[in-house]
């Protein structure tokens, strides 16, 4: 608490001090009821009063007091008013102040009033441009907590949604795959053959979707996307996955050429759905009869993986995000079976990042676009 006989530029490097310190506290809030609590108790100590309370808009447009500093709890959970010009007077009853010794402030969020910080001041006092000027620094900095907190309780719900939604709906899409692979052995006729072959495939699809999803939510709580390492060929790995978007999309043409030992340390299914997913994103923006080039060469201890295609170069803007979750560029050309929802390339980034490579991409209208992994052997 500052001292009321501190000489005032004592006493105003105190309450500058008080503010950082606030907007430090402020930074480390683990909960929204956290903010609330330290906004009202640093406002109250900072003016030398004894009562503060905070208000914020509710859904209904209605505000309601949500922190209260020396008020007791039933009244301040009991009130609430519309943000219009009988707002202020009734502040003033809640808190028992006369309007001299008045002092609120709006917290503005994107340019709109979110709610209202509001104090008594002592006795014999009445407000000053400088008392105002800091709880509106207090107001600034609890808006700005308050919205991080919002916007991390709604990151922290939608990966909670995604996960629980994904796995939830793999089971019943393995059954359907599942029944889909039992029914193409038995002598049916042709229509019910392409029926079945496009349930088969459409279920493949939404497997990967989700398998995406998946794998986004991981990386994005801050971890890696697991692997499980174990001796193979690469070589192997990448003319499988060249011969089966060769066979699963007619018309595309995928060329691979390979040289030098790529025996190591990889994961097989990851390492498929690297190769999976950059083939996909090549034949997506390559031009119609125009091949997409697959090149596997040994360099040093280092596997070097391009996956070519002549489309047009990607904007600069796009270039600098690819890799980042939910980017998508032009509208696709390819069938449906090759679309995704713009994570394949940020998946592939923490494939390659998790077998210690690294991925980058370069992109002219004279060269084409070419994607480059580069592995580690061990």
């Amino acid at each position: 608490m500052i001292l009321q006989n501190t000489p005032p530029q004592d006493e105003r490097l105190q309450q500058v001090r008080m503010l950082t310190e606030l907007s430090r506290a402020l930074t480390y809030a683990v909960s929204l009821d956290e903010v609330l609590r330290l906004t009202v108790e640093r406002a109250a100590a900072i003016l030398h009063t004894d009562k503060a309370v905070l208000m914020l808009a509710r859904e209904n447009g209605m505000l309601a007091v949500r922190s209260s500093f020396g008020i007791e709890r039933e009244t301040a959970e009991s009130f609430q008013e519309p943000l219009d010009e009988r707002l202020m007077p009734r502040l003033q009853g809640l808190l028992s102040v006369t309007p001299e010794r008045f002092l609120g402030v709006p917290l503005v969020v994107g340019g709109e009033v979110t709610g209202i910080l509001a104090v008594a001041l002592p006795p014999g006092t009445t407000g000053t441009p400088d008392q105002e000027w800091l709880l509106s620094a207090l107001a600034d900095q609890a808006a700005v907590a308050l919205e991080k907190t919002r916007l991390d309780q709604v990151a922290e719900f939608r990966e909670r949604l995604i996960g629980i939604v994904s796995h939830d709906l793999r089971n019943p899409l393995n059954a359907i795959l599942l029944g889909a692979t039992l029914l193409e052995e038995e002598e049916l006729g042709e229509r019910a053959q392409h029926i079945l072959r496009r349930v088969r495939n459409s279920t493949e699809l939404a497997g990967r979707l989700i398998r995406d999803l998946l794998d986004y939510t991981q990386a994005h709580l801050g971890g890696e996307i697991p692997v499980n390492k174990a001796a193979a060929d690469l070589t192997a790995i990448v003319r499988e996955a060249v011969d089966d978007v060769n066979a699963t999309n007619p018309g595309a043409r995928v060329i691979l050429e390979a040289q030098g030992e790529t025996r190591g340390q990889w994961d097989v299914d990851r390492m498929g759905q690297v190769l999976g997913n950059l083939l996909s994103n090549a034949l997506q923006y390559s031009p119609a009869n125009s091949p997409v080039r697959v090149d596997l060469r040994r360099e040093g201890d280092s596997v070097i993986i391009t996956v070519h295609n002549d489309g047009a170069a990607i904007p600069a803007d796009q270039l600098l995000r690819i890799f980042e979750p939910m980017r998508r560029g032009a509208v696709a050309t390819l069938s449906a079976a090759l679309r995704s929802v713009g994570l394949g390339l940020y998946i592939v980034r923490h494939i390659i990042k998790s077998h210690g490579g690294s991925v980058a991409v370069t992109s002219t209208n004279e060269a084409g676009t070419t994607f480059i992994a580069t592995l580690p052997l061990s």
